[in-house]
């Protein structure tokens, strides 16, 4: 049996023929529902309408049909239903030459046609202001109705803004198929259907996000009937423990603009997205700070470029036997106009996902060019400077081209530049990481695996991916004096590494234990604290004449 959805569905279609191609326009009403027949009779009198009147619907003041024929890019239903309520004007209007009889006859038809065609638009109105695939309300729907329902809630009332997103939700469909992908999401509104009481809301707002606007006594009454990875027995492929994550706002002002509510609830699920172990999250004070500090991040991003707001330092890697200052690593800060240091911690994750990522590393290198062309023209000591990358750039096809580009602008050898990427980003695209190496190696520019042993390591790709380096995590050394099987580890990594060719950098090291250490298991190179920490420009100036200095003495 067909549904009150199904059918509005196929009235939608209708109308749309009608509007872009009447010569092909059809419909059964006999198998309608009795309650729609009389809309569709509306609908057969427009498409009577237009197939008689086609030059004169065409010149229908502010309600061309032509104009109707041009979907919107952004929502298909809006300009029909603009037109249609202009089109239903002038149809009132020009009845006179559809309605054939005498006058009471023609006044009779007129106001069934206005009935007819007002219910109509209603249908539609309603229709567009839903999800076609769930029947949930969309984004412009949810978005009325909340508005409405918070205006008129009591004082008594606790709502709730709650975003429900699924997790990799394109792995889903890759691993099955968009038709599954699409039984998911309904599966997923019935849910949501069902759970939701009077006075509350819920909609599909994009591809896999929903949203329900809740009440409840308190959080507790919400996760119980909204968390749901605690409903229900839900497909999804292997080694993926949490379908669904979710980001709540607790509502204390209703004057807050709806789309600032929803806002807040996809940020607070959004910074869950890299932890599998929370199913929920609540927005807090703490997440109110860090997302004035992101939007005000994003929204300063261009000036902080323009003004050098972001300054370049360096920590030395040093020769642990020597103490001397080998090379170097480029780490990026922030210094605001006003304001104390930024640290990456706080604003690299969000680059990376809106791409303001690859004009700030492009940044950093053009320092780091800068840097290294007055010591050679000064004709001093110049260290090797490793930049770490992001993934993001492994997929770009000017990257290459690009750094390439840099570093001819200044004058530089490759040699002099080394490329940093994480572990993690060498593993992610085994294939395209292997193409993007060879073609550094090509340039003569020296790669290394940087966070060694964070997550991904894998001795026998370590083999066949043609690195020059492995810089080993700095996790490594949180326990170093506890754990012996931490010491047997790193030394195992190091012997690993040499009998690969392989130079080895220690990271986060502080300690002169864990020096003594590394020196014995012949570590290439140490890297922090308990040396340097990060430099200006100035203070590794400063530190390399002084190392001159003391060479020249001895």
């Amino acid at each position: 049996m067909e549904t009150h959805q199904e059918t509005n569905a196929t009235l939608f279609a209708y109308l749309q023929k009608i509007l872009y191609d009447p010569q092909n326009a059809s419909l059964e009403i006999d198998a309608l529902p009795s309650s729609q027949r009389d809309l569709a009779k509306g609908l057969k009198l427009l498409l009577q309408f237009v197939l008689e009147n086609k030059d004169l619907c065409e010149d229908v003041s502010n309600g061309k049909i032509s104009t109707a024929r041009v979907p919107s890019r952004i929502n298909p239903f809006v300009g029909p239903l603009k037109n249609v309520h202009h089109t239903l004007q002038h149809l009132i209007w020009l009845m006179d030459e559809v309605a054939a009889g005498d006058y009471q006859q023609r006044l009779q038809a007129m106001g069934e046609v206005s009935v007819s065609f007002n219910n109509m638009v209603n249908c539609l109105v309603d229709l567009s202001l839903h999800d076609r695939l769930t029947g949930l309300l969309n984004s412009e729907g949810f978005s009325d109705r909340a508005k409405e329902l918070l205006s008129n809630a009591k004082p008594t009332e606790h709502y709730f803004m709650i975003i429900i997103n699924i997790n990799d939700f394109r792995h889903y469909n890759a691993v099955y198929d968009s038709s599954r992908g699409d039984e998911l999401l309904i599966k997923v509104a019935k849910y949501l259907r069902a759970y939701c009481h009077e006075g509350e809301l819920c909609a599909r707002l994009h591809v896999d996000n929903f949203a329900c606007l809740a009440k409840g006594k308190d959080l507790e009454d919400i996760t119980t009937r909204f968390i749901l990875n605690n409903h229900g027995k839900w497909p999804y492929p292997p080694n993926h423990a949490m379908l669904f994550r979710h980001g709540i706002y607790a509502i204390k002002d209703v004057t807050i603009p709806v789309r600032q509510l929803i806002e807040y609830a996809a940020y607070t699920a959004n910074n869950i997205k890299n932890n599998g172990s929370l199913s929920y999250a609540v927005f807090t004070p703490e997440l109110a700070k860090q997302y004035k500090l992101e939007n005000n991040v994003m929204n300063t991003f261009a000036k902080a470029i323009a003004s050098c707001a972001f300054k370049t330092y360096y920590q030395p890697k040093v020769d642990p036997a020597t103490g001397k200052i080998i090379s170097c690593e480029a780490l990026v800060r922030w210094l605001p106009p006003q304001g104390s240091l930024i640290m990456p911690s706080q604003f690299i994750n969000l680059f990376e996902t809106t791409g303001l990522i690859t004009a700030l590393d492009f940044y950093v290198v053009n320092q780091v060019c800068t840097m290294l062309r007055k010591r050679l023209d000064a004709h001093l000591p110049t260290p090797q400077i490793a930049v770490n990358f992001s993934r993001v750039h492994l997929h770009s096809r000017d990257f290459i081209a690009n750094l390439l580009k840099t570093l001819n602008k200044h004058q530089i050898d490759p040699h002099y530049l080394q490329v940093e990427i994480t572990e993690t980003a060498f593993f992610e695209d085994i294939p395209t990481t292997l193409k993007v190496v060879k073609e550094l190696h090509e340039a003569g520019i020296t790669i290394a695996m940087d966070d060694f042993g964070s997550g991904y390591s894998s001795l026998n790709f370590l083999k066949n991916i043609p690195i020059d380096v492995i810089k080993i995590d700095k996790l490594f050394f949180d326990n170093f004096t506890e754990e012996e099987r931490t010491r047997l580890l790193i030394s195992d990594i190091l012997s690993i590494a040499h009998h690969l060719n392989l130079k080895a950098v220690a990271e986060g090291v502080e300690t002169r234990e864990e020096v003594d250490f590394l020196v014995r298991e012949k570590c290439d190179l140490i890297q922090g604290y308990y040396f340097y920490k990060p430099l200006t420009e100035e203070q590794l100036t400063a530190a390399l004449q002084s190392q001159a200095t003391e060479s020249v003495i001895q």
